[in-house]
């Protein structure tokens, strides 16, 4: 793309544009040469790449006729001795017109760069980096005859990059510093919520913070690890709650419906009709039957609800004195008796906020 293009598109609306300039012939126009030559492959393979422009190439292929020529010592070469005569002439011209082209290139470049550096301390970093992408270009586009004056070029480019960089580095420090402090307002304002018991704001607040924490970028470990240990134990405590909460809510249901069956009318079954002989008859014989009396010194195994309740009764207490090891082993306890026991899930999970 030429310079001039590339201006009038991105800079029209800046007021920026470009004036329009013819651009010159990539073709290169080499003198004839006269005289009593007869060209090799090598001579024309030179000349082609001359006129093509391709000076990089024709270079290459020069220096071989002058290895050949070398080669010779001081033995007379007539036809290598013309052809590195015609072509020293035609190199010298396609060198003038390249050095014209290498002049013009070069002074796209600087006058782009300067433009875009008004553009990048307007905070166009776009415009910029498409400019820098551009005049890199421009300048590989250059033959690389033109060592010392490329040396120069690529000096300019450099540092204009690292302008760019530098804005851009600056840049991104600052929306860092911009998101690390939003991060550390919403956690204050979580820390709050949660000593208040507003645990709807405190959860709704940690989202946000989660996405604020994912923009964070790679090498702002140290900032994002402190940040992140933070959000770690604010996790455990939202997370503890919202089990708190689904294992309670589970309670209420199962309260609620234990309420209904207990306040449903009881069915009794209908007495049957028993003839009165009968009657007598099995009443003499259940009189008849021994008495089995139970041992004074064992006690009837207690049912695994009751079990259940004394070990909840007995975590609550330790709880109340502050004996969390012993509340957790009840509440342990109660759990292999009925693993399903709400209640007890409910207290356990609370027992993990007080440890």
């Amino acid at each position: 793309m030429d310079i001039e293009e590339f201006l009038d598109r991105e800079l029209a609306d800046l007021g920026l544009g470009t004036e329009k300039t013819e651009k010159p012939e990539k073709s290169i126009e080499l003198p004839q040469f006269k005289g009593d030559i007869e060209p090799s492959s090598l001579f024309d393979s030179i000349r082609n790449d001359l006129s093509k422009g391709n000076l990089d190439e024709a270079e290459k292929s020069y220096l071989q006729l002058w290895h050949l020529l070398m080669q010779q010592k001081l033995k007379w070469d007539k036809g290598v001795y013309n052809q590195l005569s015609v072509l020293s002439k035609q190199f010298s011209s396609a060198l003038s017109q390249a050095s014209n082209e290498m002049k013009r290139k070069t002074s796209s470049i600087y006058d782009l760069i300067n433009r875009a550096r008004r553009l990048l301390k307007e905070g166009k970093k776009e415009v910029a980096f498409k400019t820098y992408a551009e005049v890199q270009e421009m300048s590989n586009s250059i033959p690389n005859i033109f060592f010392e004056e490329k040396k120069v070029i690529r000096d300019q480019i450099m540092g204009f990059y690292k302008e760019i960089s530098n804005t851009t580095d600056s840049s991104l420090i600052s929306k860092v510093n911009g998101l690390l402090q939003e991060i550390n307002q919403l956690l204050d304002r979580i820390t709050n919520s949660i000593k208040s018991s507003d645990f709807a704001n405190a959860r709704s607040n940690y989202n946000r913070c989660i996405e604020l924490y994912n923009q964070i970028p790679e090498g702002f470990i140290r900032s994002k690890n402190s940040a992140g240990m933070k959000l770690l134990e604010i996790y455990k405590t939202l997370s503890i709650s919202t089990e708190i909460s689904d294992l309670q809510r589970q309670l209420g249901q199962n309260v609620q419906l234990q309420g209904v069956v207990s306040s449903a009318p009881r069915v009794y079954p209908a007495k049957r009709y028993i003839p009165k002989r009968i009657s007598r008859v099995r009443r003499i014989k259940e009189t008849k039957r021994p008495i089995i009396s139970k041992s004074p010194g064992k006690k009837e195994p207690l049912s695994r609800e009751l079990l259940v309740k004394r070990k909840r009764d007995h975590a609550k207490r330790n709880i109340k004195k502050g004996f969390y090891n012993e509340a957790w082993k009840n509440i342990e306890e109660a759990l292999e008796i009925d693993p399903k026991d709400v209640e007890s899930k409910a207290l356990k999970a609370k027992i993990k906020t007080l440890q």
